[in-house]
């Protein structure tokens, strides 16, 4: 392989496809033809492409190649007036085939040639599904749970891993009053959900919560023995009270 003849005349191609600025399409057109170039080049020698020696410079050439193909393309989109049309199509057909050639060389090679997709951040949670109202006491959809008066009503199964007992969950919730449907806590969107471990929660949560998956929404029927007591909560629960709550799980660890 000639490897020293190949190395040359890539060095006079590398300070032709490394410009510090792509200032206007006249310089976008030459970098283009200089990025055909050299694909026309190295199809005349490939082997050198998978010697270890040289990986670094490849890397950067395929990497100006790319970034030359995006500029081409952005510039033949905004050409100075009066530019022939044939001429923006046959710059914007080469520039696409110089980044696909790059791709194909990087993905050959194993090397990264374009910079990695950003991740998009994934969407916040919602309460879609929930209810507004307090969903009745008396409705034939609850399911006992146990002996001591606790009941479930799964809304909406979810899916996955189900959450095990002594799990930390995170969850969008209202809780109500089951004698008369006063709401005393809730965390719905926009607000961000909240995180409990449920070691650390009334035992209607503790016994209730455990087998919920995730998107899953359940109701829970709370015996005031599983929540308060005859302590009650501050103002907002009072002693011996009964409660309803629906939870939505998002996710849980």
């Amino acid at each position: 392989m000639p490897t020293n003849r190949t190395r040359l005349q890539l060095d006079g191609l590398e300070a032709r496809l490394t410009p510090a600025t792509v200032a206007d399409l006249l310089s976008a057109a030459a970098h283009t033809a200089a990025g055909a170039a050299f694909f026309r080049q190295v199809a005349t020698d490939p082997g050198w492409m998978q010697n270890a020696a040289f990986q670094s410079f490849l890397q950067a050439q395929l990497k100006a190649i790319f970034q030359n193909g995006q500029a081409a393309i952005a510039a033949a989109q905004a050409p100075p007036h009066g530019m022939p049309a044939a001429a923006l199509k046959g710059l914007t057909t080469q520039a696409q085939a110089n980044q696909h050639l790059a791709l194909t060389v990087g993905n050959w090679t194993g090397l990264a040639v374009a910079p990695a997709a950003p991740v998009p951040p994934a969407p916040a949670p919602t309460d879609a599904g929930m209810t507004n109202t307090m969903p009745d006491p008396n409705a034939p959809n609850w399911v006992a749970v146990g002996s001591q008066g606790l009941k479930t009503w799964d809304v909406v199964p979810g899916s996955g891993a189900p959450v095990a007992a002594g799990a930390s969950v995170t969850v969008l919730y209202t809780g109500w009053l089951a004698s008369n449907g006063t709401k005393f806590d809730s965390r719905r969107s926009p607000s961000p959900p909240a995180t409990f471990s449920l070691t650390g929660v009334i035992q209607g949560w503790q016994q209730g919560i455990p087998g919920m998956k995730p998107g899953g929404i359940r109701r829970l029927f709370v015996p005031a023995a599983l929540g308060y007591g005859a302590a009650g909560s501050g103002s907002t629960i009072p002693p011996n009270a009964d409660l309803v709550f629906e939870v939505k799980l998002i996710s849980h660890t």
